[in-house]
């Protein structure tokens, strides 16, 4: 139909064994090495393995071409028949003349009281004999004779015979033990019948069934076809349309080649169907280019309701593990956002860390503008004489604040706010660190008790904002920025949100 669109003399995907379309991939053109070479070393027994459509037909009629004219070939496609059935064909094919038969066997003098009637007799006889049906009339053992003689003599003009058989997985245990039986004909030297076995790889288990050990053994060359490549399906799909045409006008886009590659695996005889599927897609688009699209759609046409299920499973096995990383992976950021324990808090501490190390020179303010999750600002704040800590000093202190969480009610009185970024290099006084404010003296007090038991020496303090009191948790005070940095951190890791405070005397 689409031939003479596509300028093809021929269809060029037809699923006939035509051995001029026969592409040489290096497993094909393995195999026929084998075969030539096991051919004329005179090897018994070749066997060539291959899945199904893999191209074992049509690689057995090209060997036909490739032998001299001086060997003798019976070809057997359909191997399920008795032994003698098998032999008889064998015969057929290789025109066996039952004049071998005859001449082997000694003929009787006519003697001279034989009349008219015995001479007819014996014309009658050897016309018979000289009739082809002969081997459908011939015992088994005329049968072996025949062809004995035949090989023998084939022999001795130098030349040879050579018996292949396709499908051979289908050939029972019985034929293929009467085929040994026929190797055994043979010289001192050399064999004179060949056997060729090609067949798909379950003749590979029949042969290691213990019935055949012996054949098994007198195999000299096993050669398995391999399934065509990418790059191989790309070569073997140009190779055909140039046999069917040199100038055709077709081209299949590498997305279609990777679609015919992953449907047909590799096997020719799937690539043929699906590429006449495609080339009938892009007639009726009247398309010079071939996409994937076509071949998606002769797909389906060729599976039916299978389609479906096809490109489901395809999905499921090419696209689904990635879907299920990217989704394992929105899983795992959504638990460290907000679903583990101090998994938020940290987010925010790596934030603000990373806008301080960008942007050293702006104000804690910017920050904010920036992101509504922090604000920071610089407070002045009365310091209460009621100090939980002897060792606390009782002069009114300035506290340098580096970032401040809004609490859930404000805790500064409206008044003059300075904002300053805590360096190594602020100077004057020393440091401590905020870890949490509350309305509730008691639940600062459990915070104090929880703080010591993890080594942290901490102190609480009443400030008052609006006339009414909050109580804040300190960890410190340290002399040295350096210690109070690594006791900041060790907070943040347990899931806290600190605040590293400078503190300045006043008075």
């Amino acid at each position: 139909m689409y031939e003479a669109f596509y300028n093809f003399r021929e269809k060029p995907f037809n699923l006939t064994p035509d051995p001029k379309y026969l592409y040489f991939s290096k497993h094909h053109q393995g195999a026929m090495d084998h075969m030539l070479y096991g051919i004329r070393e005179r090897e018994g027994f070749i066997v060539i393995l291959g899945g199904i459509g893999a191209g074992k037909t049509t690689l057995s009629r090209c060997l036909l071409n490739r032998l001299d004219k001086n060997i003798q070939v019976a070809l057997i496609v359909n191997p399920m028949l008795s032994d003698v059935d098998l032999l008889r064909t064998l015969m057929h094919d290789l025109r066996i003349n039952p004049a071998y038969e005859m001449a082997a066997m000694p003929s009787r003098p006519r003697r001279i009281d034989d009349g008219e009637e015995s001479a007819s007799e014996n014309s009658t006889s050897e016309t018979d004999q000289a009739n082809p049906d002969w081997v459908n009339r011939a015992t088994k053992k005329e049968l072996l004779d025949a062809l004995n003689h035949f090989l023998l003599e084939q022999h001795a003009k130098g030349g040879g015979t050579v018996v292949i058989i396709d499908e051979a997985q289908k050939l029972t245990l019985e034929v293929m033990e009467e085929l040994r039986m026929l190797s055994n004909l043979e010289t001192e030297k050399e064999k004179l019948l060949q056997i060729i076995f090609i067949g798909q790889k379950e003749l590979e288990e029949k042969l290691k069934s213990p019935e055949l050990k012996q054949l098994r053994q007198r195999i000299s060359i096993q050669y398995e076809l391999q399934p065509l490549s990418l790059e191989e399906t790309q070569n073997y799909i140009d190779h055909r349309i140039l046999i069917a045409c040199g100038t055709a006008r077709t081209t299949f886009t590498n997305g279609a080649l990777k679609e015919i590659h992953n449907y047909s695996k590799g096997y020719p005889r799937l690539i043929n169907l699906v590429c006449d599927r495609a080339l009938l897609g892009g007639f009726n688009a009247k398309v010079d280019r071939i996409e994937a699209k076509y071949v998606r759609k002769g797909i389906r046409s060729l599976l039916g309701e299978e389609g479906k299920e096809f490109f489901i499973k395809r999905f499921l096995k090419e696209r689904l593990p990635v879907a299920v990383s990217i989704l394992f992976f929105l899983a795992g950021l959504v638990f460290f956002v907000g679903g583990g324990k101090g998994g938020l808090p940290r987010l925010q501490n790596w934030v603000q860390t990373q806008w301080q190390k960008t942007f050293p020179e702006k104000s804690v303010s910017s920050l904010s503008a920036a992101s509504s999750a922090f604000k920071a600002v610089k407070v002045e704040v009365p310091v209460s004489t009621s100090s939980l800590k002897p060792t606390e000093p009782e002069n009114t202190e300035q506290e340098t604040v580096v970032t401040i969480p809004t609490p859930e009610t404000s805790v500064v009185s409206s008044g003059k706010q300075t904002v300053s970024v805590l360096t190594p290099q602020t100077g004057g006084g020393y440091y401590r660190i905020q870890v949490h404010s509350s309305k509730k003296k008691k639940d600062a007090k459990a915070l104090i008790a929880d703080l010591e038991k993890e080594g942290y020496a901490s102190f609480l303090k009443e400030v008052r904002s609006t006339g009414k009191p909050w109580y804040v948790v300190y960890v410190g005070p340290y002399d040295a920025l350096d210690k109070a940095r690594i006791h900041l951190n060790a907070l943040k890791f347990s899931g806290r949100t600190p605040i590293l405070l400078s503190i300045s005397r006043s008075g």
